[in-house]
């Protein structure tokens, strides 16, 4: 079992996806968590010769210094087997890692990063077909992480769109559990 990342290595993780991102990469934190949630919920395993150039948009950054090359490949698997294993080990607790904001009405959980991050991640596994239940877990997901539903995001309250954040977070475990049963 490898050791969780430090907030430290957090931010070395964060500050290589920024160094080396580009319009179809991966940029932030959330939207990586978002990432290896879907893939640690996919009905097969997917190897990181398959997702690391996901991540980058595509394929891996040239990096500047073997030394960045080496902490992004570390960091990365670090990460993705730190999200798996606490969905393996503490669905019940399970938190997306969300961003949050001050809005007027006060502080807000910000899910469209995360949703995003989860929708690549389910492209590049490849989900196929889901049952129609599993299917609206993914709906309540999916309503954050397209482009597509920008529209209807954008009429939300912000009461609503608060109101979304236990259903994104449930949809993520109940997706999660049916995939673990397929696997098996």
């Amino acid at each position: 079992m490898l050791p969780a990342l430090s907030d430290k290595e957090l931010d070395r993780l964060e500050d290589l996806l920024i160094t080396y991102g580009n319009d179809y990469s991966v940029l932030n934190l959330a939207e990586l968590n978002g990432f290896f949630t879907a893939l640690a919920s996919s009905p097969a395993r997917i190897n990181p010769e398959h997702w690391l150039p996901a991540v980058a948009g595509g394929k891996v950054p040239k990096f500047k210094k073997p030394a960045h090359e080496e902490a992004y490949t570390a960091l990365m698997l670090r990460y993705a087997n730190q999200v798996e294993e606490q969905l393996a080990n503490d669905l019940e607790n399970f938190e997306p890692l969300f961003e949050e904001s001050e809005a007027e009405e006060g502080p807000a959980i910000i899910m469209e990063e995360w949703c995003f991050g989860y929708m690549r991640g389910t492209q590049v596994a490849e989900w196929g077909a889901l049952p129609p239940e599993q299917d609206q877990l993914l709906k309540a997901i999916s309503l954050h992480g397209l482009e597509d539903n920008f529209e209807l995001l954008d009429a939300m309250s912000f009461d609503e769109l608060q109101a979304c954040v236990p259903h994104v977070i449930e949809a993520a475990k109940g997706l999660y559990r049916h995939q673990k049963q397929q696997r098996h």
